[in-house]
């Protein structure tokens, strides 16, 4: 996790840290293509800021295209693990739309989660 973050974090720095990013140069496109993967595996042995990362990665597209399918399925691995940043970001998701149908009951008992 620790590396994948790393490099994420530099090449934030390298393009501007705002929620959207320009495209990225062959070389970082290559370097944040490893940090993902180093991240699935984190995520894959149980580390819950994995899964926000990748969460975070897929919800905002940054190095990736936008997908918030699975935005939402690295969120639910974070928030049932615990991750209230991962429980606001699926009670968000259910309450908007995105990724999935809206559904207000979902919402509600994530964003609880969260705030509890």
């Amino acid at each position: 996790y620790d590396l994948g973050y790393r490099v994420w974090a530099r090449i934030g720095r390298a393009v501007g840290s705002g929620r959207e990013w320009p495209a990225l140069s062959a070389s970082q496109q290559e370097e944040m293509d490893g940090a993902i993967v180093m991240f699935q595996e984190a995520m894959d042995q149980g580390h819950i800021l994995a899964a926000r990362s990748i969460g975070d990665i897929y919800f905002w597209g940054k190095g990736v295209a936008q997908d918030y399918e699975r935005a939402m399925a690295a969120y639910k691995v974070g928030a049932e693990a615990g991750d209230a940043s991962s429980q606001h970001q699926l009670g968000y998701m259910y309450c908007e739309g995105l990724g999935v149908a809206v559904d207000y009951q979902q919402a509600r008992a994530w964003l609880e989660k969260a705030a509890a």
